[in-house]
């Protein structure tokens, strides 16, 4: 072979969604193997597993730039037209998904059809044994269902429709051929969801509950009921669920349990990350909170785009200030409740939560305990306000998922980077979400001593911050509007605020409105003042809690009924 193997299925022409193509392309040939080739082949039969795992998002930052998390810092970028309401059903940046998922679903159901014929070997002998063939067969059917849920999963919360009971298409479960249909309708928004659970259920009776450092970002247990605890809370909340049925909630309720009775997985605390702060979830492979991620790669790309022109990058992430508000004080109260809160404007990043300087680079911030140069985000500094290209639009620059050791501009010291799906702080704001919609914040389910103050508790306590136990007498209402600000400041810029906000059908209120920076000047005395502005308008209208089909599926379709309003 004059290219490497492993290489071989990630650069296999991807096909329109449902076309028939079994053949696959091997380069170092330069001819076509058929299934019987690929399946008969050990390695070629594990490669192929890779390339479904190929499908999987690689990184999810982009919605943090379409959502109220942040501002994309290149004007005219093809985000822009996601803010200003004017995408549609061709223009819109998520509408490749739609195939791509597809494509990695047909991929999952040729592996299904024709893994029973691959054979594989001892890994310690090399050869060829029926206990080893008939394990690995298990492991990775379950894995490859597992893959296909997470994809479906994609496509639902894209483009379900819940409130005209409209899911995806479920497609035939084989490899379809030249005569077979490629139109399908949609199915309904809960034969979806019962589709997805079922595989998840399946995935998870075969998988181990944590995958070895060897084999890490591979699908476990622990991967396949995240995803049941993720889709589940969707189902239950408002957008799909405007009644509140309790049921739906339940169910939520005990799919986060599950995950949370899992052996080995913890939250990591800022002594567990080795570092001064908790970039180590995101920095450090096989961590104990990570339950699923992406595979590891070596790569400066996202420091390169990200750190501030000072450091030479491109600053492209810029945190607005609707998020930096949302970052409470360290007593434990909204910057808003002046009295408990102690919130001073004149000092405005004083005594606040720890993950905002995790998370978010403030004027002053030094990237590592050892750095000698912070960043300079105030008028005229060198990271200073639309100073110069890849300046700042909000005064923040990102700093979650940054490596502070990335050498950027020699390339001597590469940052270790990792997309992670699935962590454990989530599942714990998945289970007090469910448990107060159900319970309110200080009861507990009945068979289980956790409250979803507890769960909040859980999480606010490993950064030092404080969670008043006046928060126990909080109505349902009001504690969920805390769970939901928790979900806002610990999942920043992993890809959920973009979804959370649709799911709890609470788009007009966050993202209908103008987003703001802060405006930092530095005085003679070499002290700074504070002045909020306005960075942009947004806009969004209700039809936008939904994705479009995109325009080029509805014309090759009989049988899709697009989205409303679409």
């Amino acid at each position: 072979m004059k290219k490497i193997i492993s290489k071989i299925f990630l650069i296999i022409t991807v096909t329109l969604l449902f076309t028939a193509c079994d053949s696959y392309l091997d380069p170092g040939y330069d001819e076509y193997l058929d299934k019987n080739e690929v399946f008969t082949s050990y390695t070629y039969s594990l490669n192929y597993i890779r390339t479904i795992y190929s499908y999987l998002p690689y990184d999810q930052w982009d919605e943090a730039v379409i959502s109220d998390e942040a501002k994309y810092c290149i004007d005219g970028s093809s985000y822009q037209i996601m803010n200003n309401g004017s995408w549609d059903s061709r223009t819109y940046i998520q509408a490749w998904r739609w195939s791509h998922y597809y494509s990695g679903i047909r991929r999952v159901h040729v592996f299904l059809e024709n893994v029973d014929q691959a054979i594989f070997l001892d890994p310690n002998t090399y050869k060829l044994t029926p206990w080893v063939n008939d394990t690995m067969r298990v492991q990775l059917r379950a894995e490859a269902r597992f893959l296909r849920a997470f994809y479906y999963f994609e496509l639902l919360k894209r483009f379900g429709d819940p409130s005209k009971d409209l899911g995806v298409p479920i497609v035939p479960e084989r490899t379809l051929g030249i005569t077979d249909t490629l139109d399908f309708k949609r199915n309904t928004y809960d034969e979806c969801v019962n589709y997805i659970v079922a595989d998840c259920d399946a995935a998870a009776l075969k998988l181990p509950n944590r995958q070895t450092s060897v084999d890490y970002g591979k699908a476990s247990k622990a991967a396949a009921l995240a995803l049941k605890s993720r889709l589940l809370l969707y189902a239950a909340s408002p957008l799909a669920n405007p009644t509140g049925d309790v049921v739906k909630w339940k169910l939520a309720i005990a799919a986060a349990k599950a995950v949370l009775k899992l052996p080995t997985y913890k939250l990591i605390s800022k002594a567990d990350a080795s570092t001064d702060n908790m970039l180590g979830i995101f920095t450090k492979p096989n961590n104990d909170e990570v339950l699923f991620s992406s595979p590891v790669v070596q790569t400066n790309s996202f420091e390169a785009n990200n750190l501030p022109p000072g450091y030479s990058g491109g600053g492209q992430i810029n945190p607005t200030q609707e998020l930096v508000d949302a970052f409470e004080t360290i007593f434990g109260y909204p910057t808003s409740d002046i009295p408990n809160s102690k919130y001073d404007a004149t000092n405005p990043y004083y005594r606040r939560d720890v993950r905002l300087s995790n998370f978010i680079m403030l004027n002053g911030t030094k990237l590592s305990a050892t750095a000698t140069v912070s960043v300079d985000s105030y008028v005229g500094g060198k990271d200073g306000l639309n100073s110069r290209q890849g300046a700042t639009k909000t005064g923040y620059y990102i700093r979650k998922f940054i490596d502070p050791t990335a050498d950027i501009i020699n390339n001597r010291t590469i940052a270790t980077h990792f997309w992670v799906h699935f962590r454990l702080a989530e599942i714990w704001l998945n289970y007090a979400e469910a448990v107060n919609a159900v319970y309110g914040p200080n009861t507990a389910p009945p068979d289980t001593t956790f409250t979803a103050y507890d769960a909040l508790k859980k999480i606010r306590e490993r950064t030092n911050i404080a969670s008043p136990t006046t928060m126990k007498a909080l109505s349902k209402e009001s504690f969920m509007e805390r769970v939901k600000n928790e979900r806002r400041v610990e999942l920043c810029f992993e890809g959920h605020r973009f979804w959370d906000v649709r799911r709890w059908n609470e788009g007009v209120k966050y993202f209908n409105v103008p987003i703001h920076g802060m405006e930092i000047t530095k005085t003679a005395t070499n002290t700074f003042t504070y002045n909020i502005i306005k960075v942009e308008d947004r806009v969004f209208e209700p039809k936008m809690n939904f994705m479009p089909i995109p325009y080029s599926e509805m014309q090759k379709s009989t049988l899709l009924l697009q989205n409303s309003e679409w």
